[in-house]
């Protein structure tokens, strides 16, 4: 959820608001200087009230709108620096810019709404049909081995029968992903996750993520350098842990098997940079960024498991909430991709390790 909220109060909006009136007065402020008449000021303060119901949605805008007729009459009506209007014909003025403010400021709000509410159900078609795939395909291979076991297991010898039964296990384990991948995003757009956040050695939460990838990781070489002189971290682990669960599946959902998946972390100044990095086919030009949005995935060939587009979406939201963040990037010299993760050292604990 960003500042570009509905349906609760967010004061940060009511801020942008004030501050984008403030902006109008300035700009109008100038404009007097240079002797342009002030019914033009009008516009000004009109531009304000259209902006601020795009951005901020239709409470935000009337507040706006008061604030704009006030100030338009205190600032530029004579006589000046009163509330008191003198020409009548500034009254009908007065009174016109308010009636179009408050129409140009519903109208503008309702765009904004139905903006939002085409984004939303463009959202739903992406969850529906990444559902109506990728929980599918494990479901029906895990059908499928179960009942090739149950129909033929007499006729079957033992290797056999452990190859559908891992088989069962690895899918059961993906669909155990997906559905939390789409409780961890439930959780996010409902503004419920809030962080339980301690002092964290990363060689431990590290550590704990990779026991738990330790099924899809299997394939894979790791190569883990975190130093032991780490200064601690104000993390939430178990939501830290779920983001290097989501990385290292990442990078093995794109990885060939054989090549290696190194972990990296590095003091550089007052954060920490993590660095997680494989040697897959990389990031494809343009999708860096694109792939932290919802149900986003970059292009896949057919050896690559299939997978919601959440993974990444649910790492940068959990870091934002700790007050920490995440980019991607392809490799120097190598091909792969890697992501970066920088956490604020605490101030204590920066304090503490200085040389």
């Amino acid at each position: 959820m960003t500042l570009l909220e509905t349906g609760r109060f967010d004061l940060r909006r009511y801020a942008g608001t004030l501050g984008i009136v403030l902006l109008a007065l300035g700009i109008s402020f100038g404009l007097q200087q240079i002797h342009v008449h002030p019914a033009n000021f009008a516009l000004v303060f009109l531009t304000a009230i259209l902006v601020s119901a795009i951005l901020y949605g239709l409470p935000p805008a009337l507040l706006a709108c008061v604030i704009s007729v006030l100030a338009y009459n205190f600032f530029f009506l004579p006589p000046l620096y009163t509330f008191t209007i003198a020409d009548p014909s500034n009254i009908v003025t007065l009174f016109f810019f308010g009636i179009v403010a408050l129409l140009a400021s519903n109208l503008a709000a309702r765009v904004r709404q139905q903006s939002m509410i085409a984004e939303t159900e463009r959202l739903r078609s992406a969850m529906l049909t990444s559902l109506s795939h990728d929980l599918r395909t494990p479901l029906a291979s895990i059908l499928g081995s179960a009942g090739s076991l149950k129909a033929h297991r007499k006729s079957m010898d033992d290797a056999a029968q452990d190859d559908l039964i891992i088989n069962i296990q690895e899918e059961a384990g993906r669909l155990h992903r997906f559905i939390g991948n789409l409780l961890d995003m439930t959780r996010l757009e409902s503004g419920a996750v809030a962080p339980r956040l301690e002092y964290v050695d990363l060689s431990d939460v590290t550590g704990t993520a990779l026991r738990r990838s330790e099924d899809f990781l299997s394939g894979h070489r790791i190569e883990v350098d975190i130093p032991p002189d780490l200064p601690l971290l104000n993390l939430d682990p178990v939501l830290f842990e779920q983001v290097l669960f989501n990385l290292l599946d990442n990078a093995a959902k794109y990885a060939a098997p054989g090549t290696p998946i190194q972990l990296r972390a590095r003091v550089d100044g007052s954060v920490v940079r993590m660095e997680i990095g494989d040697e897959g086919e990389g990031i494809p030009p343009g999708e860096a960024e694109r792939i932290f949005d919802r149900f986003h995935r970059a292009e896949a060939t057919d050896r690559k498991r299939a997978g919601t587009g959440l993974g990444l979406a649910i790492c940068r939201g959990f870091l934002q909430a700790m007050k920490s963040s995440i980019v991607a990037a392809n490799r120097d010299g190598v091909s792969g991709a890697i992501f970066t993760i920088t956490m604020p050292i605490p101030a204590q604990h920066a304090i503490a390790d200085a040389p």
